[in-house]
C-alpha cells in the first residue's frame, strides 16, 4: 500500500521543527499567499516578487557602508504606548509576540551560558543561547524605539519550505538558521513598523570568515521582506549600562505583565515630579522625598522610577551607573 501524502493542513509532526503543532504553518501558509488575511495598518503590507534583484553593496557588513543601520544611533525621545498594539503576524507571516514560540530551545545552545529571561517586550519568557545575548535583552528591554522582541527567530527559503511540504519530504535541518533577535521598532515620523534583525557575536569572533559569510546571509534574508541587519557585540554594551539595566529590571520584577497598564498614568506623573524636583542627594534620598509626597514607600518609588524609566518617561544618561547610592543622572528634554 502506498504510503499517503502528508498534507500542509494536516498533522505536522513529521517535520522536523513543528513540535506538532499546526499553528507554527499558519503564518506561511499566509506568507505564501494561500490564505487571505488584513495587515494591521502599522504593518508594511506589500506583495513581494519571487525573484528580487539585490545590490549587495547594501548588504555587506563594512563600516563604510551608508545603508547599515545602527539602533543605537536613534535619537529622539519616544515613549511607549501601553499596551503595545502589533499586527497578528509579520510581513513574512511569522506571528508576533506573544504568540511566537522561540523556534530553538535554550538547550539547544552549545556554546555559552543559555537560559530564559523575561521579557515585558516578548510577552512572556525568551530563551537567550549565550550571556551575551542576555545582555543585548536588557537593551532592548529598556530601548523605548523596541516595541516587540522576538528571539531565535526562524529565517529559511520560503519557496524552498514549501516545495518540501507539498512533497510530504523533511525540511533539512543544515537549511533551518535563526537569527538571535528580531525586533520591531516603531519610530516617530515613520508611518510604519520597522523590523530589525539582530545578530549577537562575540567581537573576537566578528571578523572570522565562516561568521562574516552567515551574517552577509542573514543580511539578503532579511532584505528580501523590507527588514534591517545590523550585528552587535559585547562592546556594544557598556559594563556599567548593563549593571544600570539589571537594577532597574530588579526593582520592576514584582510588576506583572497585566499590572503594568495599570502604572502607566501614575509612572508619568513621577517622571515629572523628578524632572521638577529641586532636592538633591543620591536616589535614594531623592526618589524617596518625592514618593512620599505620593504617599508611597520607598520600594514602590524606586518601582514607578524603573517603570517611568521603562515606559521612556525618563532617560537615563548611561555613563552613570544607575543605583540608590548614586545621584540621578537623567537626560532632559
Amino acid at each position: 500500500m502506498d504510503r499517503k501524502k502528508q498534507r500542509l493542513n494536516g498533522d505536522c509532526s513529521h517535520l522536523s521543527f513543528s513540535r506538532a503543532r499546526g499553528k507554527k504553518l499558519r503564518g506561511i501558509v499566509i506568507a505564501s499567499g494561500l490564505r487571505e488575511t488584513e495587515w494591521h495598518p502599522w504593518s508594511m503590507g506589500i506583495v513581494l516578487p519571487k525573484n528580487i534583484e539585490l545590490d549587495h553593496g547594501d548588504i555587506e557588513v563594512k563600516s563604510h557602508v551608508g545603508q547599515e543601520f545602527h539602533l543605537r544611533h536613534l535619537a529622539g525621545w519616544p515613549v511607549l504606548q501601553w499596551p503595545l498594539t502589533l499586527p497578528e503576524t509579520d510581513p513574512r507571516g511569522v506571528l508576533s509576540a506573544p504568540k511566537f514560540e522561540c523556534w530553538k530551545k535554550a538547550s539547544d545552545s552549545r556554546v555559552g551560558i543559555a537560559g530564559y529571561h523575561f521579557s515585558f517586550k516578548a510577552g512572556g519568557q525568551v530563551a537567550c543561547h549565550s550571556s551575551l545575548e542576555a545582555r543585548l535583552l536588557a537593551f532592548f528591554e529598556m530601548c523605548p524605539f523596541v516595541v516587540e522582541i522576538r528571539t531565535q527567530y526562524p529565517q529559511w527559503n520560503r519557496e524552498a519550505f514549501l516545495a518540501y511540504c507539498r512533497e510530504g519530504r523533511l525540511f533539512p535541518r543544515n537549511e533551518l538558521a535563526t537569527i538571535d533577535f528580531m525586533l520591531t521598532l516603531r519610530i516617530p515620523g515613520i508611518p510604519y513598523l520597522i523590523y530589525h534583525g539582530v545578530s549577537a557575536k562575540p567581537e573576537a569572533h566578528r571578523r572570522r570568515r565562516s561568521v562574516r559569510a552567515r551574517h552577509e546571509r542573514e543580511a539578503k534574508g532579511l532584505s528580501e521582506w523590507c527588514a534591517t541587519h545590523e550585528v552587535m557585540t559585547e562592546l556594544s554594551i557598556a559594563d556599567v549600562e548593563y549593571n544600570s539595566y539589571r537594577r532597574m529590571f530588579e526593582h520592576m520584577k514584582y510588576v506583572e505583565l497585566t499590572e503594568l497598564e495599570n502604572l502607566v498614568d501614575d509612572a508619568e506623573l513621577f517622571a515629572h515630579d523628578l524632572l521638577a524636583t529641586k532636592a538633591t542627594g543620591n536616589a535614594r534620598r531623592v526618589v524617596g522625598m518625592v514618593g512620599k509626597r505620593r504617599k508611597w514607600d520607598a520600594e514602590k518609588s524606586f518601582r514607578m522610577l524603573a517603570v517611568a524609566l521603562f515606559l521612556g518617561h525618563l532617560k537615563w544618561d548611561v555613563r552613570c551607573p544607575y543605583a540608590p547610592s548614586e545621584p540621578l543622572n537623567f537626560i532632559r528634554p
